[in-house]
């Protein structure tokens, strides 16, 4: 079986992680599951470091196109290629790209493909992301079309999915599960990582650009304060890198204005990213899916963000106290960091994040049942000697 994994990029570390995830959930299937990314995923390299298969455009022309699509499938597939009539099945990971502050594209190219796949009779599933909210007319009509052809569609908070059920009123296909990535195994860094007790910060450079101009001039700021307060808590502050992108500009700037001098760690592999927050002994980020990966390890955590997944992913680890807005006084802040890293607060708080942690792993693991049922794949668990 080929599945084709759309929205997933290895920019986005948070989007790799969740094709991570998928290989890792069909690692345990004896390798009768392949997955197939659009080239856009990353380089070459990067798609053959994971052993996907390069799924060709079913929108170009040419002759090149035409001579490739004539090719066997078995000729095509041994280096590497396979087109939409190769796959089986079509899992969404796009995160969040569906709603008003990502504009009327994403969700009219999903509706365009959704079309041409059903036609096709492929099974489509959107894997937990967040939705909405839908208040464009052009925006409302392509996102109806895509939930009223999608085998299923899970929301990963309840005000996600109830976005989805106002276009789509009475949809038992509709369901509520939680991100999947807390189930991602995470990989020790290879390098030692400073000494002391880690305070881990992760900026995000859509603090800057979704954000009205008020929090996004003072976005900067927020975070040198955070980084005094947690140097003042006998915490070591280090800036962490969660996309290749623009990120890394705006972690230089941090540190700039910070007067200290930090570091800076960008990591190509996930796995190890998620590793590095394990090991923190507090994590400040404005990056979703760095959130995921410590309170899935149960590292107490302060969020800022510019949705309202932030709120929704806090409440879900029994924490919704731990977003903060970007104006909090910088000692009303400090008095965070020190309940979160001295005890007996600390010892609370890791206690009541490990069982919400369990609870998650249990709602994913659900969730991957009823997406292979979906699919048309009963799952073979491998044998470990």
């Amino acid at each position: 079986m080929i599945v084709d994994v759309n929205g997933c990029g290895a920019a986005n570390k948070g989007a790799e992680l969740m094709l991570v995830a998928i290989q890792q959930h069909y690692q345990n299937v004896n390798g009768r599951v392949k997955l197939a990314v659009e080239r856009w995923f990353g380089s070459y390299e990067q798609r053959a470091a994971y052993g996907l298969y390069h799924k060709l455009s079913a929108t170009k022309f040419g002759r090149s196109a035409l001579a490739i699509r004539l090719m066997p499938s078995s000729f095509r597939r041994a280096y590497g290629l396979v087109a939409e009539s190769d796959i089986d099945a079509v899992l969404d990971a796009s995160g969040f790209a569906f709603g008003d502050q990502h504009g009327s594209k994403p969700c009219e190219r999903m509706a365009e493909n959704m079309r041409r796949w059903k036609r096709q009779g492929k099974p489509v599933v959107l894997l937990p992301q967040a939705f909405g909210p839908f208040s464009s007319p052009r925006i409302q009509d392509s996102f109806r079309q895509v939930v009223a052809l999608a085998d299923l569609v899970f929301a990963r908070d309840p005000e996600s999915l109830e976005h989805v059920q106002t276009l789509s009123p009475g949809n038992d296909r509709v369901k509520l599960a939680p991100d999947f990535t807390c189930l991602v195994a995470a990989r020790a860094p290879a390098q030692p990582l400073p000494a002391g007790r880690l305070a881990v910060l992760v900026p995000n450079h859509r603090m800057v650009e979704k954000t009205d101009a008020e929090t996004a001039g003072q976005y900067v700021k927020f975070m040198t304060d955070c980084i005094g307060a947690v140097s003042q808590c006998g915490l070591e502050p280090l800036l962490l890198i969660h996309d290749t992108g623009a990120d890394r500009p705006l972690a230089e700037q941090i540190a700039g204005e910070s007067g200290r001098a930090v570091s800076i760690i960008e990591e190509p592999d996930p796995c190890v990213l998620k590793g590095i927050l394990g090991r923190a002994h507090l994590v400040i980020s404005s990056r979703f899916h760095a959130l995921v990966s410590a309170l899935s390890q149960a590292v107490p955590c302060l969020a800022t963000g510019w949705s309202h997944k932030y709120q929704a992913l806090l409440a879900d680890y029994g924490c919704p106290e731990c977003v903060v807005s970007v104006d909090v006084p910088v000692d009303e802040f400090a008095c965070s960091i020190r309940k979160w890293t001295e005890e007996p607060s600390r010892t609370e708080i890791v206690v009541r994040l490990s069982a919400a942690a369990e609870r998650q792993r249990r709602l994913t693991e659900a969730m991957w049942l009823d997406v292979d049922r979906m699919i048309g794949f009963a799952m073979v668990q491998v044998s470990v000697p």
